[in-house]
């Protein structure tokens, strides 16, 4: 029976994709915080769209589950090009052309690309590039708090399974999902549960049936004015404060209802046959 994520070869091929990443960036928890100190770092605000006509446009954007797999890899594609972690802006610009190219091929409700799909696009891009600064910090700091666990994420570990870190320690495995502490974000979560799959490379779309069971958030907070023991914030960047993010890992790893076993996983050997079925996938959804 496996006792490591590593031991499944088609999971371990994402996860070490994403170390090849962490590499190049060469980066601790404190560096990533001086490099996002920096002017060019600061976030930039979001572009709140009103009038009903407006909000309409926006939901239709929000209800598009992706842009196509270059808009679900942006993050690290943009790491690995630049060999550093880019600017809200670099990213914003490099989502936005990857979505009207996305969108103007097949136009959702038949709206044209316009100014008001572009903001609402820009927003969500807003709050991606925000869970992904805050997910690579989470990682250089667990990383740096338990150097004897084994933490690691994947672009398949997310688009596949939903999740964001998966933590072995010495007794068992945690599935975390990194979130924002709002309405929004819950509703999304919960919505998140029932979504999952990817295309072959025929074309034809598999289910993924994704399994929450034991899993566990790590929220922080999304307003600066927010007094919070879970967050801090760095030119407006929310990210986890070091104290709390250690008494949370501690707690998971001490109740038995948090993760699984290290001893074999159904949720791994699932997504491990799940993926011998879809050997030359071509998109995610």
């Amino acid at each position: 029976m496996s006792s490591s994520i590593l031991d499944y070869s088609r999971i371990r091929m994402g996860i070490m994709e994403q170390e090849r990443l962490y590499r190049l960036l060469d980066l601790t928890a404190e560096t990533l915080k001086q490099t996002l100190e920096k002017p060019e770092y600061a976030i930039q605000p979001y572009t709140k769209l009103e009038g009903k006509v407006n909000k309409r446009i926006e939901e239709t954007v929000e209800r598009v589950t992706g842009f196509g797999i270059k808009m679900g890899n942006a993050f690290e594609a943009l790491c690995s090009t630049l060999a550093r972690v880019p600017t809200q802006k670099e990213f914003n610009e490099y989502c936005l052309e990857l979505a009207e190219e996305f969108w103007s091929k097949n136009p959702p409700d038949g709206i044209q690309w316009d100014s008001v799909v572009e903001t609402a696009v820009a927003n969500r891009n807003h709050r991606c590039y925000v869970s992904q600064i805050v997910e690579l910090h989470c990682v250089l700091l667990l990383r740096e708090l338990f150097p004897e666990w084994k933490i690691v994420g994947s672009d398949q570990l997310d688009t596949l399974m939903g999740v964001d870190i998966v933590v072995e320690t010495e007794t068992k495995r945690l599935y975390l999902h990194v979130m924002k502490n709002s309405k929004y974000s819950f509703l999304a979560f919960r919505k998140k549960q029932k979504r999952g799959g990817m295309r072959d490379y025929a074309g034809k779309f598999h289910r993924y049936y994704r399994d929450f069971t034991g899993d566990k958030t790590l929220m922080y907070e999304g307003r600066q004015e927010s007094c919070s023991e879970t967050t801090e914030f760095v030119n407006g960047l929310p990210l986890f404060k070091r104290e709390w993010l250690e008494e949370q890992l501690l707690l998971y790893n001490s109740f038995e209802q948090f993760g699984e076993a290290l001893e074999g996983s159904k949720k791994l050997e699932y997504t491990e046959n799940y993926l011998a079925t879809l050997e030359g996938k071509e998109d995610a959804a």
